[in-house]
């Protein structure tokens, strides 16, 4: 891993956290509770600089960052003063503004990255029943490479565009999908010499043999393929779809959180589906290969990811603090300090681990 994978790691994860920790600070703000540190990474402390009640702070750990108001978690002193501005003193939709704030803040800086890297030249599919027609040049477009596939060994990834496809007599004509696939099945026992140009405009060239076990009974080299060209959006265009990829995005994320508790239920090992710090740091050093849209799509999708994990309803996260909230709110009266910091400790420290194991899994892979 480069330093530089390092250091666009953590530039990410501060954009993620700071937009975060913000929404949570401008509701507390707005709504009059009393904010006293805003804080980036966990101790021990760097930097801090006192303005007004509040602490802005740079701890040496940049793996989060935190807010910390006044009576958050309801401590027994904050309460007995019944001060006004704690938290647990103000209104219960006050509480749950504040709590919801982070999570929207991190669906906001998911859309306004889509919207920003929607406006201008955009790469379309000719398939596209709103702008296919409008696209220029059209280009065979790898869009997805199975893993393990021939194609995928090869170094073949998505964003590649396919110039030429050939065996020793023949040469495939690539107009479409179809007609690759048709050119591989009439092959399927010859060797195919690829040239391509990768996503950052490099020709290259490399010779690979199709295989069974990708797709049913029948030999493939493992790309998914389609034509591709570019468009130039207006900012409305840049809008509506921007809203369609945030809304995509979050409809896979919630699928994939379905799937993942399923497992868990299951007694499946899914500490392999995850990724911790090294792993998400090897991504970005992957991603940033193929320029700084795919750098800006893979901070909107982590910040959708981040937004939806926060919102479960978990001890240590906003979803779990929402539903101590809401139970005050119907009993109307304070759920005793003592359980809940507990609950909490708890659910903190089975995270830590849980990141523990996903984290060795990451270095070990």
């Amino acid at each position: 891993m480069s330093s530089l994978s390092i250091i666009l790691f953590l530039v990410i994860i501060l954009v993620l956290v700071i937009a975060h920790e913000f929404g949570h600070f401008i509701v507390a703000k707005w709504t009059d509770m009393r904010v006293d540190e805003f804080a980036f990474g966990f101790p021990p402390r760097l930097y801090a600089k006192k303005k007004g009640e509040t602490t802005y702070a740079i701890n040496a750990l940049p793996l989060g960052g935190y807010v910390s108001i006044w009576g958050e978690n309801g401590e027994p002193d904050d309460i007995a003063k019944n001060h006004p501005r704690a938290f647990g003193n103000r209104p219960w939709w006050a509480q749950l503004l504040v709590l919801i704030a982070g999570v929207t803040m991190n669906m906001l800086l998911a859309w306004f990255i889509f919207i920003g890297i929607s406006y201008g030249t955009i790469k379309v599919s000719e398939s596209d029943e709103i702008y296919g027609s409008r696209i220029k040049n059209s280009a065979l477009t790898v869009m997805d490479a199975s893993p393990n596939s021939p194609a995928f060994k090869a170094g073949i990834t998505p964003g590649t565009i396919l110039i030429s496809v050939t065996t020793k007599n023949a040469t495939a004509d690539l107009k479409n999908a179809t007609s690759l696939i048709d050119f591989i099945s009439a092959h399927n026992n010859d060797s195919f010499t690829i040239t391509y140009q990768t996503p950052n405009r490099t020709k290259e060239s490399t010779t690979i043999a199709a295989v069974y076990g990708i797709v049913p009974d029948k030999k493939a080299i493992g790309l998914s393929v389609d034509n591709v060209g570019t468009i130039n959006t207006t900012f409305i265009e840049a809008i509506k779809i921007g809203t369609t990829h945030t809304y995509e995005m979050t409809k896979m994320t919630f699928g994939g959180l379905t799937t993942l508790f399923s497992s868990i239920f299951q007694g499946k090992n899914v500490i392999k589906e995850l990724a911790g710090p090294i792993g998400i740091a090897k991504i970005v050093g992957q991603t940033s290969e193929y320029g700084y849209k795919a750098i800006l799509t893979l901070v909107a999708v982590l910040s959708i990811n981040l937004a939806i994990f926060n919102i479960l309803p978990l001890p240590a996260l906003d979803g779990g603090r929402m539903v101590v909230v809401v139970i005050e709110a119907v009993i109307r009266r304070k759920v005793p300090h003592k359980y809940y910091s507990w609950v909490n400790v708890v659910g903190f420290l089975a995270l830590m681990l849980l990141l523990v194991l996903v984290t060795v899994h990451d270095v070990r892979g």
